[in-house]
């Protein structure tokens, strides 16, 4: 009797830690992917020169506190939602 219970309890457990599993890659995709499009951005950003800097309306250490920020530090707003 307590097997037949075990074996209902099991798979209505299993699809949770599955859905939960399949979430967080996919955020740790998107949070990756987002980290790689923010790094380009910044390598760009460091490439330009005070004029540049000053059409688009930064200055320097603006641009270069910016370049500075650690890879995975991306703003949660450009972190696509699938």
């Amino acid at each position: 009797m307590t097997s037949s219970i075990r074996q209902r309890s099991v798979p209505s457990i299993a699809p949770t830690v599955g859905t939960f599993t399949r979430y967080a890659l996919r955020r740790a995709c998107r949070v990756l992917e987002a980290a790689l499009r923010v790094s380009v951005e910044r390598r760009c950003l460091a490439a330009l020169d005070d004029r540049l800097l000053k059409d688009i309306g930064l200055s320097r250490s603006l641009a270069a506190g910016e370049t500075e920020r650690r890879f995975l530090d991306v703003p949660e707003h450009r972190i696509r939602r699938a």
